[in-house]
């Protein structure tokens, strides 16, 4: 592998690992990694087939308004930082330093085609300028490159919608790492893998390889630890409040309805939160809330976000596939026949169609956007997904990617595309109806490989700042819902992550 490494070109990639024949228990190599969760700049993201994560990644970019930063958080990224330095010259400013490179890039407006728009300057181009930087010189474990968090609030890069009456949470619009090294524990193959990504920067590669090395040998010597003892702290009261009540909500709920019958847009996704305290360690509540899908957990230094995620964005080989899935049901594994009649509810009622035909077209709409003409098409319609406990119905519609345009342009494109119909008409009437900002609930969890390959979730999350846990759901609306109902499904979702919390221990 020296040898690979001493034929590799500046400014390549290549994969260093440890393969071991046995699928460890992500979560509690995770805990021993992370100190339990509390390690600044650890993540985990599981899912069915396979788990990531790190508690060293070698560099955090993050960025508010108009403002970034791009931070080296190991030597591998200080490298890093030295060798970009001179990639940003698009931003409006842009100050480098050793340890970091910050400035500001105010997002070009202007009117143009919809091809054009995806091409002007945004703080999409910032993240571009690090997760396409390097070159895999050949096929890694996991893609090296970027996994974080986008939140909704992204979108004001490409529109001009209202401002959100109060930033309660204050997060940034985006925090993604990139990752040079991590644990993957492949659940289809029952194996795991120790990964260290050698990123040339320089030609002092025997250095790198031996850094690479002492890596991989500290995940391998961590195999034998014991998960780190916790200390017990005195029991609290469960506390919660609301920036919205339940009253107020379906007087929201309502007034969508009535823009609705008026013709100004289909859809709408309203939201409301939850301010809580919370009494066990945030991993603790992470195992309570994690669903056996998609689940995320993120120490970013500044807050703890756990989330399930649903619904994806997938952009390989310049092929691109929007998956969406709606009207969730429960599963009865004791009762076939029970199973199957709320599979017949998913297909067959009359909401639960129309629900889910327009998101259909809602991702039929974002595809056409982004796909050269005459290849969009469905290669999933209506299917039935069948988990351990939920099911639910689904479809995928796919593109071919047009000329010029990467994975990025996608996510930007098609970003929010769940939050009604017309898009950018819906979020509107949200932002001046929604008492709090959103940030990253209902924004996206973004896999960006070097490889170009994009990989990203929609977010359903618990966001732990200080002493409070934040807590949001949203819920569809449309023309044929029932508004009581609507309210009710919405505070039941809520009660359910709340459920979460006080579950997880530390109340009296």
């Amino acid at each position: 592998m020296l040898d690979t490494i001493k034929q590799a070109k500046i400014g390549s990639i290549v994969s260093l690992y440890e393969e071991i024949d046995e699928e460890i228990d992500a979560f509690e190599y995770f805990a021993k990694l992370s100190n339990y969760g509390k390690k600044k700049n650890s993540l985990l993201l599981e899912d069915k087939n396979k788990s990531i994560g790190t508690s060293n990644p070698c560099l955090l970019v993050t960025g508010k308004d108009n403002e970034f930063e791009i931070k080296a958080l190991n030597e591998t990224g200080k490298k890093i930082l030295q060798f970009v330095k001179k990639d940003f010259g698009f931003c409006d400013k842009a100050i480098y330093g050793r340890d970091k490179i910050h400035g500001t890039l105010t997002p070009t407006r202007r009117t143009v085609s919809e091809d054009q728009r995806l091409k002007l300057k945004t703080h999409m181009d910032i993240i571009r300028a690090i997760a396409f930087r390097f070159k895999a010189g050949e096929e890694l474990v996991v893609p090296c490159g970027m996994l974080g968090m986008i939140s909704y609030d992204f979108v004001d890069n490409v529109g001009d919608l209202p401002a959100n009456k109060e930033d309660m949470i204050n997060d940034p619009d985006y925090a993604l790492y990139f990752l040079d090294n991590m644990f993957v524990v492949d659940h289809d193959t029952k194996k795991t893998y120790f990964v260290s990504n050698a990123i040339v920067t320089d030609n002092k590669r025997d250095d790198l390889y031996k850094s690479c090395n002492r890596i991989i040998k500290g995940y391998e010597k961590l195999l034998d630890k014991k998960l780190p003892k916790l200390k017990k702290s005195k029991k609290k009261v469960f506390e919660v409040d609301y920036d919205t009540g339940m009253e107020e909500f379906l007087d929201m709920v309502k007034k969508l309805k009535r823009h609705i019958l008026e013709g100004e847009i289909l859809s709408a996704n309203p939201s409301r939160m939850a301010i809580s305290n919370y009494g066990a360690e945030p991993l603790d509540i992470y195992s309570k809330f994690k669903n056996g899908l998609v689940s995320f957990f993120m120490n970013d230094g500044e807050g703890i976000s756990m989330g399930h995620a649903y619904d994806s964005l997938k952009v390989k080989d310049n092929v691109v596939e929007l998956r969406v899935g709606t009207n969730l049901r429960p599963r009865d594994n004791e009762d076939n026949d029970l199973d199957n009649k709320y599979e017949i509810g998913l297909i067959t009622g009359e909401n639960e169609i129309v629900k889910h035909t327009m998101q259909v077209d809602a991702a039929r709409n974002e595809i056409s956007k982004i796909s050269e003409p005459g290849t969009r098409y469905a290669s999933k319609l209506f299917a039935i997904e069948k988990q351990e406990n939920t099911q639910k119905v689904a479809s995928n519609v796919v593109g071919k990617l047009k000329e010029g345009l990467d994975g990025l342009h996608v996510f930007l494109s098609s970003i929010n595309f769940g939050a009604g119909l017309p898009k950018l008409k819906s979020m509107e009437l949200l932002r001046k109806m929604e008492k709090t900002k959103r940030c990253f609930n209902s924004g996206s969890i973004v896999m960006i490989g070097a490889d170009k390959k994009v990989d990203s979730k929609t977010l359903s999350m618990i966001r732990i700042k200080k002493d409070k846990a934040y807590s949001r759901v949203s819920s569809y609306v449309f023309h044929g819902c029932d508004e009581e109902k609507v309210v009710e499904k919405n505070e039941s979702k809520l009660s359910a992550f709340l459920e979460n919390i006080k579950g997880a221990g530390g109340f009296k």
